[in-house]
């Protein structure tokens, strides 16, 4: 399970930085863009490119968050039970985020492939845009994989217990 661990922390590690280098581009884009309103002409379909872009470092930095216990819990109830009991609502928990962000994952390649197969561009700058898409749906399924690690822990965490 450690060989496993490493590698889904190791792809998570990557798209994070793959979204903060996207964050960046989207803070340049604005900027350049905010700029060119007052000198020039802005670019046209900014709000596409920002949207689609957003929705990638959105998507690209679920699983490194959820690595590092970056994501909000609230553990009020849950912190005064025994090591055990917090161990199995844990497991429970990972279960049902992981089969939860499965079906996302499920439903959104479905999406992407229906507009790929449709042929589908975008409003603005007609441009092919199921790869978002598809790799929001990336970003899914390495938090799912990351999801299933924590799971099995917790859970040989409440059995050993």
């Amino acid at each position: 399970m450690a060989y496993l661990e490493k590698i889904i922390s190791d792809l998570n590690r990557c798209l994070n930085w793959i979204a903060v280098g996207i964050l960046v581009t989207m803070m340049l884009f604005t900027v350049v863009n905010m700029i060119m309103r007052k000198v020039w002409v802005p670019f046209a379909g900014t709000p596409e490119v920002i949207g689609w872009l957003a929705a990638l470092v959105a998507a690209f930095a679920l699983g490194y968050t959820q690595r590092q216990r970056g994501h909000t819990c609230v553990e009020i109830m849950v912190s005064r039970f025994r090591p055990r009991v917090q161990a199995i609502i844990d497991s429970i928990m990972f279960f049902v985020g992981m089969v939860l962000f499965g079906v996302a994952t499920w439903q959104i390649v479905k999406l992407a492939t229906h507009y790929w197969e449709m042929g589908s561009v975008s409003e603005s700058l007609y441009i092919i845009f199921f790869p978002f898409i598809y790799a929001v749906a990336l970003g899914c399924a390495l938090l799912c994989l990351v999801l299933l690690v924590d799971f099995l822990k917790s859970l040989t965490e409440a059995v050993k217990r």
